[in-house]
């Protein structure tokens, strides 16, 4: 009798530090637009902690009910750093893709393999090494793995393409490799089935003056070499005023012939994180321009310039809200003083753990759309 009674307190012992391990959290996302057409989405992340790995459930939904399912793991196994996700189609229900990445890191060398599996036409990270296959399989592998010795790394790529497994290519590369006068280049050699590929120098950046240089790539083929010389302009940058550009040069492309300016932007702060924003482009619209700032034009509209006004202030629970407005100018059927858009969103925290966002578009301009959506970030 004691001895089951001891067996018993062991395993409720057992028990308990376990599900003491184990954590479970996870957020809610959801956002309703009534304009242009009546439209929900939203996400459920469910992360569920176990024994130093997190489990998470990211589920999205529609009108129609669920939109996709994916599930990721992440965490450390001994030595070894370890992450992966499979995705699901939910209707008709079907798997579609997974991976697993496992990498080690120790004393400056870095150790990696990575296994992709999919269905045809799921493949999920670049290029499909199976898409000429035919008849398509049933699912395919393919294996990475990387070695890494500053300043040289080796990626050695296999896949099985239901043929059995077969080298797919190998590629060298070192980075950072002193050429002189402070100049320096990477260099990457690609070998494949078929033999050597072809060997890319990059990374050289000759300057010249005034925040002009030109960056220099080689590529030597078996039957070809190719030469592409880019000229990048650094930009002005003082205070809060930005200025991007480039250089020009002659039809030739190796004749400097001045500065082209694009577009210059005016940003200061007001008190805390109030600010006032002035932004305009030059067209045709040049990707020396951050994303950041083409990412508010709207094509259709042809805009090229804004002012946006920023507020915050103290939100519940310790939280803060923010508030952004833009007023947008175009070239396309401009409505009055030329303003295509109005634009401004919300987050409001109403407790620490729940906040309301606002979106919305009002069109000055025929070539805007009126948008207006609500939505709610619920964190538990």
């Amino acid at each position: 009798m004691k001895r089951a009674l001891a067996i018993a307190v062991a395993l409720c012992t057992i028990g308990f530090a376990g599900f003491s391990q184990i954590a479970i959290k996870g957020s809610w996302t959801a956002e309703v637009c009534l304009l242009p057409t009546t439209t929900l989405t939203s996400t459920l992340n469910l992360t569920y902690t176990v024994a130093g790995f997190d489990i998470t459930s990211i589920t999205g939904f529609g009108v129609g009910g669920i939109t996709s399912q994916r599930f990721t793991f992440k965490g450390v196994f001994g030595p070894f750093s370890t992450s992966g996700n499979v995705w699901f189609q939910p209707s008709p229900a079907a798997y579609l893709a997974a991976n697993a990445v496992t990498s080690f890191d120790f004393g400056g060398i870095a150790i990696g393999a990575t296994v992709y599996h999919w269905t045809p036409g799921n493949y999920r990270w670049g290029t499909d090494p199976c898409s000429a296959q035919t008849p398509p399989g049933v699912g395919y592998l393919q294996y990475i793995f990387t070695g890494t010795i500053s300043p040289v790394t080796i990626r050695v790529r296999f896949a099985d393409c239901c043929t059995g497994t077969a080298f797919q290519d190998l590629l060298i590369s070192l980075r950072g490799i002193d050429l002189c006068c402070g100049i320096k280049y990477n260099a990457e050699v690609n070998f494949t089935k078929a033999g050597f590929e072809n060997l890319t120098l990059t990374g050289i950046n000759v300057p010249l003056c005034c925040g002009v240089s030109f960056d220099v790539s080689i590529t030597y083929g078996v039957t070809y070499k190719s030469v592409t010389v880019t000229p990048k302009f650094a930009g002005i940058v003082e205070g809060c005023f930005t200025v991007w550009g480039g250089p020009l040069t002659g039809t030739t492309g190796n004749i400097w012939e001045g500065i082209r300016v694009d577009g210059y932007a005016i940003r200061c702060t007001l008190a805390d994180c109030n600010y006032f924003e002035y932004f305009h482009a030059f067209r045709p619209i040049q990707t020396t321009i951050p994303s950041a700032y083409r990412d508010k034009l709207l094509t259709a509209c042809q805009e090229y310039e804004y002012v946006e006004l920023g507020f915050c202030g103290a939100g519940c629970c310790g939280g803060k809200y923010t508030v952004t407005l833009r007023i947008l100018w175009g070239g396309t059927t401009p409505g009055l003083f030329g303003i295509t858009r109005f634009v401004g969103s919300a987050k409001v925290p109403v407790m620490s753990n729940f906040t309301l966002n606002l979106d919305f578009v009002m069109p000055v301009s025929a070539c805007a759309t009126a948008n207006f959506c609500f939505g709610w970030t619920f964190s538990f």
